[in-house]
């Protein structure tokens, strides 16, 4: 086995004996002292479940990967703990404490490993790829994304200086990656991307601004409220929360609020600067942050293909998403190319 799917992407792997419905009621019952039905929801890694109480009281039952160490799954509550404490106004999950006063629990799954389990509260709204995309909503998007990361910038935690293959400074190991792929289509347009964008980001991320960050607001971890789309009900999922280049975040969800349908540049781009709008509104950015955020951009679009091929073919059985056409994976790798070029050529 290779040594960098041991530091990247070991905990993609999804375990292979699920918790059952009867042991989630269990743990709510005996750590929290809640009596609830259970609905399983989808989850890259960790096993998610929603609760409710007799009296409609909804939350998400999160159970780890057991791969994940205790510190990743204490990470995600200590950063949900800090942003009650500074910034109340953020629409994020509230941790859920048990019975002696604690933010988790241990247990054992029928393998005998061991996993980090927690309670939230459930935030009701829209998901955002379920919503109608919209300029207003975008900017929207940006602002709440510049008020997490500010408030971000006073919390730290040791969990966070990790390596996970969703931080756009690791683009170097996407070639290895893409050597265990090998029956993925267009590899040659692939390495070529791989060719321009890893030392054009690994040149120009050293010396800006580093913190721990969301890094994964994409379009299943924003809600939007039902009424009023442009508005932002929630945001969801701290799981790829990590200390890294500011911008870094920024990328990220500039990327994923591009339209999967969108292969136009001039579109990608303004749905970029829509974003950015309202980042800067809440979290204003360097002018050397700027000059390489258009390859980071590029750099989630590529990880997203990658990655998600990669994951499919490890975990044919999981439920959380799907392999896609040959045709579109070549679009998208071309796609995320042509961004690349635009910012190397700034």
């Amino acid at each position: 086995m290779p040594d960098h799917r041991d530091a990247l992407l070991t905990q993609l792997i999804v375990g292979p004996v699920d918790v059952t419905d009867d042991q989630a009621v269990t743990l709510a019952r005996e750590h929290y002292g809640l009596a609830v039905r259970v609905t399983r929801l989808t989850g890259e890694r960790d096993e998610n479940f929603k609760l409710t109480t007799p009296v409609g009281t909804e939350y998400v039952l999160k159970i780890a990967n057991a791969r994940e160490s205790p510190a990743a799954t204490e990470l995600q509550t200590a950063a949900l703990l800090h942003l009650e404490r500074v910034d109340p106004r953020i629409p994020c999950p509230r941790v859920l404490r048990t019975r002696d006063g604690e933010a988790g629990v241990r247990l054992r799954d029928a393998t005998g490993a061991e996993r980090s389990a927690h309670i939230l509260s459930y935030l009701p709204g829209r998901l955002l790829c379920d919503a109608v995309p919209s300029s207003a909503q975008r900017e929207a998007c940006g602002r709440l994304a510049g008020q997490l990361a500010h408030a971000l910038g006073s919390f730290s935690h040791p969990g966070a200086r990790r390596a996970i293959v969703w931080d756009v400074r690791h683009v170097r190991k996407l070639t290895e990656i893409l050597e265990e792929l090998s029956t993925f289509p267009c590899q040659s347009l692939a390495r070529m991307f791989l060719a321009q964008a890893v030392p054009e980001v690994e040149a120009r991320l050293e010396g800006l601004r580093q913190q721990v960050v969301h890094n994964d607001l994409n379009r299943r971890n924003i809600l939007v409220d039902p009424g009023d789309e442009s508005r932002i009900a929630g945001v969801i999922d701290f799981g790829d929360m990590v200390y890294t280049a500011l911008i870094a975040d920024v990328a990220v969800g500039c990327a994923e609020l591009i339209p999967s349908d969108c292969f136009d540049i001039a579109c990608a781009n303004q749905c970029v600067s829509e974003f950015l709008r309202g980042y800067q509104a809440t979290q204003p950015l360097f002018e050397q942050e700027l000059g390489v955020l258009t390859a980071l951009v590029a750099v989630r679009l590529f990880t997203n293909v990658v990655v998600n091929e990669w994951y499919v073919r490890n975990n044919p059985l999981s439920r959380h998403t799907a392999a896609q056409e040959p045709q579109l994976l070549c679009t998208q790798v071309e796609f995320a190319l042509k961004f690349l070029r635009q910012g190397v050529e700034q």
